[in-house]
């Protein structure tokens, strides 16, 4: 029988569509407020993740907070039943991606892998592992980035995983150790493992193990390596391929020892791709490889033997000549394509991702092709261009930053964050006014500062107050904004929304308490909440 309420939640349809899903569609009776609820299984109320029982788990889950990460705002038991109450995350998973187009460009792949990369290190680094990382636990929001969701999974399925029963849509990402039931299945590399699975999936469209059961999946691990991707697939950096090799490694100690050390690896190799180096000119390079220049050489070989044999009668085409200098042309086309780019080339590249409005697209524009560029030429003719860009990616990493850090009620790592978080929770609750003075305060005191993080907040607080000024609706200063928000709160007690009527007079309360200038409608407010109190009793 379907639930149609759980906890404060009335339960709609399935996320993904099937009728046998057990995450679903559920919206908070009192607040509104749409989340994904996720029913687990009434086993995992006796099998806790960590050292204590499930609400104690959930709770430690709550505290699991980064961008790249799905929030876990609670969970409970009802009658038997325990359940999470996820962040709502809109757009795909990675499987859908890959289940729709077979395999991915590779910088798409690199990037989505990258993202995971950081979202695992801060998970790891919090004492999280996930150990049952899948392409559908990978989510892809609509608007860019990734979001990791299923750090939950390990409660229910741990048995299955021991016996061998694991699913195979599950089996083919764990990493060797887990299905041997060691200790050490719960350390971080286990996840570069699953990985490394994701990312040769992503590249070749292909599983590294091709498996029909469990059993047979451990067998073909222990009798052969992870196939090199470059045996698959051609149009991507020799430098990937052996990054790929590297998180599948079956032995635990060759792996990177930390999701932070794959992160660096990713972006070392990104500025190395630069360079053109794919694996198809690898070969061209004569290095040694899936496709080493021996076999062009052994080739030609061939042909001057085929010229011997035939003597004289032999097309031009044919001839060892005409053969040689076309093997030089090749070699000469992959010389020049390993040519390092030109600030010129560097920099066209990089444009169309700095037009972007995807923050993606920036990180990608600055690791691939800025960096570089200011290495390479450090009086670049761009460096205008390339500082206001740079500039405009640390506002907005900065206005992330401040609204995951309100959104978690995190402390604010400077005087300056905290300045600036002011002014932007008045900003937020719409009283422009006082968020334009308290912007313009934070300024005078931090305008000269050389912190980084500090000038990034210093230049986002010049533009929001460029973009008040901008504004139509100018305020006829903050009395008569406070005399407005009064006036929505009695008209929402009026039409019966008690509940949204006192939170907006709390915020005011919160806000304004300290402030002279609006002191005594501060007092009114006071008094229309303990009118709201007597009449709810």
């Amino acid at each position: 029988m379907l639930l149609s309420r759980i906890g404060p939640f009335a339960l709609e349809e399935p996320l993904d569509g099937s009728a046998e899903s057990n995450v679903l569609r559920g919206v908070h009776v009192e607040r509104k407020i749409t989340m994904a609820i996720k029913l687990l299984p009434r086993s995992v109320v006796r099998q806790a993740m960590g050292r204590g029982n499930f609400a104690s788990d959930v709770k430690r889950l709550q505290k699991l907070i980064h961008p790249g990460i799905a929030r876990v705002f609670g969970g409970a038991v009802e009658q038997g039943q325990p359940y999470l109450a996820l962040e709502m995350v809109g757009g795909e998973s990675l499987r859908d991606q890959l289940d729709r187009r077979g395999r991915l460009p590779w910088e798409m792949a690199v990037d989505i892998v990258d993202a995971v990369c950081l979202a695992l290190d801060h998970a790891h680094r919090e004492g999280f592992v996930h150990q049952r990382l899948t392409p559908t636990r990978i989510l892809l929001p609509e608007s860019g980035g990734v979001k990791l969701v299923g750090f939950d999974c390990v409660w229910a399925d741990r048995d299955e995983v021991l016996g061998l029963r694991s699913e195979m849509q599950v089996a083919h990402y764990l990493a060797p150790e887990q299905f041997r039931g060691k200790q050490s299945a719960s350390v971080p590399q286990c996840d570069l493992f699953s990985l490394g699975v994701l990312l040769f999936e992503c590249l070749s469209g292909e599983l590294p193990w091709p498996a029909d059961s469990a059993s047979e999946l451990v067998q073909a691990r222990r009798t052969a390596a992870a196939p090199r991707v470059s045996t698959k697939v051609f149009d991507f950096p020799v430098w990937l391929d052996a990054l790929v090799s590297h998180l599948l490694a079956v032995k635990r100690s060759d792996r990177f020892a930390s999701a932070d050390e794959a992160h660096r690896a990713i972006v070392n190799a990104k500025r190395k791709a630069d360079s053109g180096t794919g694996a198809a000119q690898h070969a061209w390079s004569g290095k040694k490889g899936a496709l080493g220049a021996g076999q062009d050489r052994g080739e030609l070989r061939r042909l001057r033997r085929q010229r011997t044999e035939l003597g004289g009668d032999v097309p031009f085409y044919e001839r060892a000549w005409f053969l040689a200098s076309c093997l030089a042309g090749v070699v000469g086309v992959g010389i020049w394509s390993l040519w390092p780019l030109s600030e010129e080339a560097l920099f066209a590249k990089a444009k169309p991702l700095m037009a972007s409005e995807s923050a993606v697209d920036w990180k990608r524009a600055i690791d691939q092709y800025l960096v570089p560029l200011r290495e390479r030429f450090p009086e670049s003719q761009y460096a205008e261009e390339i500082q206001a860009f740079e500039d405009r990616y640390a506002m907005q990493r900065a206005e992330a930053r401040i609204e995951k850090h309100q959104k978690g009620g995190v402390k604010a790592r400077s005087e300056a964050e905290r300045r600036f978080a002011e002014a932007w929770k008045y900003e937020q609750f719409g009283d422009r006014y006082t968020a334009w003075e308290k912007y313009e305060a934070m300024i005078n005191v931090f305008g000269d500062t050389e912190d980084p993080e500090d000038r990034a907040l210093v230049n986002l607080a010049r533009l929001k107050i460029r973009q008040i000024k901008a504004g139509d609706d100018r305020e006829d200063g903050l009395a008569s904004f406070f005399r407005s928000k009064i006036d929505h709160a009695n008209d929402l007690a009026e039409e019966g929304d008690s509940l949204k009527a006192r939170d907006l007079l709390d915020s005011l309360v919160t806000l304004y308490a300290s402030n002279q200038e609006v002191r005594s409608l501060v007092d009114e407010v006071r008094d229309l909440i303990r009118q709201l109190d007597d009449d709810d009793k």
